[in-house]
């Protein structure tokens, strides 16, 4: 899909789809471009995909590499729950685990807020993160543009309720935004 970042300018976007729709790359596109134009300064980039595991995953600085003068905030360390956790106890624990690495970053933003507002993979949150502040970072910024996981690939959480909870929390998102742009 092309989709130019004029398109996406003042307004919140969500791209969402399923696992290897290219959620993540249409990402990168229109942040490159937001560099392009020579907003760096005013762009941040909220890193939230874990690094790659087989086919699933993957992160912007995967495929971009110079995002010098884009404010950067990745946590330590994030887990895929589904993919990593054994059981259900472990899935929730490396949902937790996200949680407590990904919520400084977004009240770091809060305190700090840019104009535009990138967020890759935000359903990572999602498993156990509170939505209403999520919601706030999205509304803050003049222009948020984030990817999440809609699909039925990762659907199997090991009696965890992890994948309903994301579901139900996307949809919410996807009610706020101003657009919803699907991949297949």
């Amino acid at each position: 899909m092309a989709l130019k970042l004029d398109k996406v300018l003042g307004k919140k976007v969500l791209i969402a789809g399923d696992t290897g729709t290219g959620k993540t790359m249409l990402l990168v596109k229109l942040l490159e471009e937001a560099i392009m134009r020579g907003l760096s300064s005013e762009v941040t980039l909220i890193e939230l995909a874990p690094k790659k595991i087989g086919e699933f995953g993957g992160r912007v600085t995967d495929y971009l590499r110079n995002i010098s003068g884009t404010r950067l905030l990745v946590p330590t360390d994030v887990f895929a729950p589904r993919l990593s956790g054994k059981m259900k106890e472990e899935v929730l624990l490396l949902a937790e685990k996200n949680r407590e690495a990904i919520e400084p970053l977004l009240k770091k933003f809060l305190g700090k807020p840019t104009r535009l507002l990138f967020i890759n993979d935000l359903t990572i949150y999602l498993h156990a993160g509170d939505p209403e502040l999520l919601e706030k970072c999205i509304k803050v910024s003049e222009t948020f543009v984030g990817t999440a996981y809609y699909g039925t690939k990762l659907q199997y959480d090991k009696g965890s309720g992890i994948t309903l909870r994301e579901r139900m929390l996307t949809e919410k998102i996807m009610k706020k935004v101003d657009e919803v742009i699907f991949l297949e």
